[in-house]
Order: C-alpha cells, then sequence, then structure tokens
C-alpha cells in the first residue's frame, strides 16, 4: 500500500511538475509580447472543435488571444455581413468561401492554406457494389445533409460533375438528378446519424467525411459499418482558412493565420490533427490503417461551371419560406371561361399546396383597399409557420387550405397593390431565416387603384434600398389574365431580384404557380 501511494504521489508530482513547466514556457512567451492582440474566428459547424484546439496550441506560442465561433453555414452569409466582422473564417471548402464572397460582392482576394482534408465517403450497413456519385445521388436509403448545414453534399455534386466532364453523364440529367434529389431532401428527413444507419433494419447509407466514420468507428469498435467511394475517385473537404477582415485588421489577420499554419506544423498539431481524423494537405491516408485505403481525388472541374452549379444545388435543397399575398378584390369575380377568376385561382392555389414539400413554411395575407381596416390593404391571415407545425388541433396545410377558400369567397373592393407589396416585403425581411429561402409570392387580376398609397417609383426605390445580398427576398409576381398590370408587377419583382408571371388564361395559374416556386434555383 505504501508503495502505491509513493508512486502515485510520484506520478501526481511529476503531473504538477511537468504542467508548471508547460505553463512556464508558456509564460516566457507571452512574457515577450508587448501586448496580446484578440482575433475573432468563426468556424463552420463541423470543423470547429478542430480549429478552437489549434487556436489554443497557437496561442501557447504566439501574441495571441483567438475566440473561435462556430457558425452555420447557412448563417455565413448573415455573420460576415454584420457590423463586427470575424477577422478569420475556417471553412469545410474553397468552394464555400467562393460562394459567399461571390453572394456578399467581397473582395477577398486570397483563400488562405488548408488545415487539413477529408475525403467524402459512403458509409453504410450495406453498401452499393461500384456506386457512381450520380448513381449514389440517386438512392432513396441515401442519407445526407443538405448545403445549409454541411459542405459535404456539395462535394458529392463536384464528383457527379465531374462524371459529366468525362462524358458519362449530361448536364440536363445532371441537373434533373440534383432537383430530385433536393425534392427527396425537403420532403423527408434525412438525417446523416451513423449511429442510425449503422442500427438501421433497412439497408441504409449514409454521405459523410472519412473523419466523422473514423470517429464513429473508434467509439464503436463493434459496428458493423463500413465506408466506401466511387471507383472513379472522391472529393476531399479541404478546411480552408480565409482573410475575411475589414480592411483595418487585415494585417492583423494574415499574421494570425501563420501562427495557426505553424501551430499545425508543430508536433502536437500533428497530434492534435491525427487525432481528429484529418488527413494533411496532401491527401495522405491516415495513421494505423484507419479509414478508407486507396482513395483516390477527382481532378477539380471547371471552376466557373463547378460555382454555377453548386450554386443551384444550394437553392434547390434550402426549404422554402414565403407569404403568399392574394388579390380579393371585386374584380376577382369576374367570368373566366365559366368560372369566376377567384374559382380558378382556388384550384390552383389548392393544388399548389399539396405540391409544397413538408419542410415548406408558408403565412397568408389577403388583400384588397382598407381590407385590414382604414388605410390598410391587406390582412395578415395566418402567420409563416411550418406546413407541418399544428395550432388548435390542426396543420398549418390545413389551416391554409381552409384559409384560402374563406377569403376567396369574400372578395370585395379596388386592388391595394403597392402598400401590401412593401408591407409583404418588410415582413419577410424583418422575419427572415437564414436557413430558408426566404420570398413573397403575389397574385393579382388588377392595378393598383389606391389613390393613397405609395407611388410605383417610391415602392421600387424603397425596395431597393432595402435589398441587402445577405437577405435574398425575391418578390415573385403573378399576374391573372391580361388585366393585371404587367409592366408594374415586372418593375416590382424586378427591384428585389425576383421575377414576373402573366397567366393571361387563368387556367394556366396552377402551372405558373409551380414554376414561381422553382425559380429560386433559375435567380441562385
Amino acid at each position: 500500500m505504501q508503495s502505491t501511494g509513493f508512486r502515485v504521489g510520484l506520478s501526481v508530482a511529476l503531473v504538477a511538475l511537468l504542467a508548471g513547466g508547460a505553463f512556464v514556457v508558456w509564460d516566457q512567451n507571452r512574457a515577450k509580447c508587448d501586448q496580446t492582440r484578440q482575433v475573432s474566428v468563426i468556424a463552420d459547424t463541423g470543423v470547429e472543435e478542430y480549429v478552437t484546439r489549434l487556436a489554443d496550441e497557437a496561442e501557447s506560442n504566439s501574441c495571441f488571444d483567438f475566440t473561435v465561433e462556430a457558425v452555420e453555414p447557412s448563417h455565413t452569409n448573415e455573420r460576415l455581413n454584420q457590423r463586427k466582422t470575424p477577422q478569420i473564417w475556417v471553412a469545410e471548402s474553397q468552394a464555400r468561401i467562393r460562394q459567399v464572397r461571390s453572394t456578399l460582392g467581397r473582395s477577398w482576394s486570397d483563400i488562405g492554406p488548408s488545415l487539413g482534408t477529408s475525403p467524402i465517403v459512403l458509409a453504410g450497413n450495406s453498401l452499393p457494389d461500384s456506386p457512381t456519385w450520380t448513381k449514389a445521388l440517386s438512392m432513396p436509403n441515401l442519407r445526407v445533409d443538405p448545403p445549409a448545414q454541411s459542405d459535404v453534399s456539395n462535394a458529392a455534386v463536384i464528383g457527379a460533375l465531374s462524371e459529366v466532364s468525362s462524358g458519362s453523364l449530361t448536364h440536363q440529367k445532371l441537373i434533373e438528378g440534383l432537383t430530385k434529389r433536393a425534392l427527396m431532401m425537403n420532403d423527408s428527413d434525412g438525417s446523416p446519424d451513423l449511429a442510425a444507419v449503422a442500427t438501421s433494419p433497412e439497408p441504409v447509407v449514409a454521405l459523410t467525411t472519412e473523419r466523422e466514420y473514423v470517429k464513429f468507428v473508434n467509439e464503436n469498435p463493434d459496428s458493423p459499418l463500413q465506408a466506401t467511394v466511387p471507383a472513379s475517385g472522391t472529393v476531399n473537404l479541404d478546411y480552408r482558412i480565409a482573410d475575411v477582415s475589414q480592411s483595418s485588421d487585415q494585417g492583423l489577420a494574415s499574421d494570425a493565420i501563420s501562427a495557426l499554419v505553424d501551430a499545425l506544423q508543430s508536433e502536437n498539431g500533428q497530434q492534435i490533427r491525427d487525432e481528429e481524423a484529418i488527413r494533411g494537405a496532401d491527401s495522405a491516408p491516415l495513421p494505423d490503417n484507419a479509414g478508407v485505403r486507396g482513395v483516390t481525388v477527382i481532378d477539380a472541374p471547371d471552376r466557373e461551371l463547378a460555382d454555377n452549379v453548386l450554386r443551384k444545388w444550394t437553392a434547390l435543397t434550402k426549404p422554402i419560406r414565403t407569404i403568399v399575398v392574394q388579390d380579393v378584390s371585386g374584380s376577382m369575380k369576374r367570368d373566366a371561361g365559366g368560372r369566376t377568376r377567384a374559382e380558378l385561382l382556388l384550384e390552383a392555389s389548392l393544388f399548389g399546396l399539396k405540391q409544397f414539400p413538408k419542410n415548406t413554411a408558408l403565412g397568408y395575407w389577403e388583400f384588397s383597399i382598407n381590407r385590414g381596416g382604414d388605410g390598410k390593404d391587406y390582412r395578415e391571415v395566418l402567420p409563416i409557420r411550418p406546413l407541418s407545425e399544428e395550432t388548435d388541433g390542426r396543420t398549418q396545410r390545413d389551416a391554409l387550405k381552409s384559409a384560402i377558400s374563406e377569403t376567396l369567397g369574400n372578395l370585395e373592393g379596388g386592388t391595394g397593390l403597392y402598400d401590401t407589396a412593401l408591407a409583404a416585403f418588410r415582413s419577410v425581411y424583418g422575419s427572415y431565416d437564414p436557413a430558408y429561402s426566404n420570398s413573397v409570392i403575389i397574385m393579382t387580376d388588377g392595378r393598383n387603384e389606391d389613390r393613397d398609397s405609395i407611388s410605383l417609383a417610391n415602392l421600387v426605390s424603397e425596395l431597393n434600398i432595402m435589398k441587402n445580398p445577405a437577405r435574398r427576398i425575391p418578390i415573385i409576381a403573378v399576374g391573372i389574365s391580361e388585366d393585371a398590370d404587367a409592366a408594374a408587377l415586372k418593375k416590382i419583382a424586378e427591384a428585389t431580384g425576383g421575377s414576373s408571371f402573366i397567366a393571361r388564361d387563368p387556367k394556366d395559374i396552377g402551372a405558373i404557380l409551380l414554376q414561381a416556386v422553382s425559380f429560386r434555383a433559375e435567380g441562385a
């Protein structure tokens, strides 16, 4: 017992001595600093733990204090558009950095070094034979996060795009396949939870990183989960650093990036990278035969083409969040081939409502002059809520069916278009959710008849002033019949980056409504 106590005491003393020595080294390094400089870092949610560990290592040998903040990819635009911006961003891939840079219109001229790589793999309890990326993306049993949550699906799209470049797939077939996959993702719960995949009674495949696969297997050594990549090769996440600082902080950011790179190249940094199951920038295999062996990295396709396809993919996979604003003025009673315009709009609206995926969030307004009271041409009937959300015992989808039927059966007054358009845009802007594709859909059969409303010129000016690259909110304007003011609707829509459509025959409303909803990909 005494011997054991002695050994324990000696171990504690050694730990304390070593810790004290480490502190002395750290303290001596800090003593050389006239001041420590504060550095703000944002990291994509999939890599924040790794970045935090590297930042801690860099602090011990530099004059920097790093603050690492995890930011979901869907919120990056908003975060980088705030007044107090970070100096450094570590993204899962350089393609994401280019995409955000383009959206925000920034001039970040240099995408910095890679902090490591992790190839995209297919992990499952029953893996397909010789999969291609195109086939993988079309598999009904595939589980993958949308690009708003992770860059993994973007990397798979790049893999599929390389099959277009090789001639084994046409560009049109690729877009069709991506559209189908986006619809599946929006209408089902497809989280690539490896624990759920491993224990699923049905064959399920998750699209994930080698890093996540290795960490799961290490924690669950008896799991039946296996991983593979297509024979044509795979794509890496390359964990890139970007200097996103304002001009006054660019020197600070550059020095801080160098400190992070130096930390990575140290013995401790290499150990951190290995423990995080991340490969080096050269994509050399992980030590101890971990992960997937014999991985071929696909040559990157044309950058401009890749960025264009990824923008469309991101737009397609984002769930829809919109206010549907419908004209309930007296002119909607007019005959349109045996039925009224309102009756045709009702039929088209109920048809369209069935087509929206279940992760859609919809609200509903009606409008005609003074519909919401004196001087207010619009009335909120239902606030924006997910279609599956229940209120008072019924879902939002069912509540919308009833509301649309009721309001289109109560038609009166003139058309108060301009005030309504501005109010709807402001409402979505004020409640903007970056995880969604936010928009306003306005349907009307007339032209503005409210003499006391804002003018068209002032409306367009207001919309242009509020337009924000980090909060893209297109107005989709649908004109019903020849009586609709096509010129005004076009100006209103274009001021927000939206589009206008005219249903010259009210029977075409249903098809145009679906076209309007799909516009979010065309405008990306």
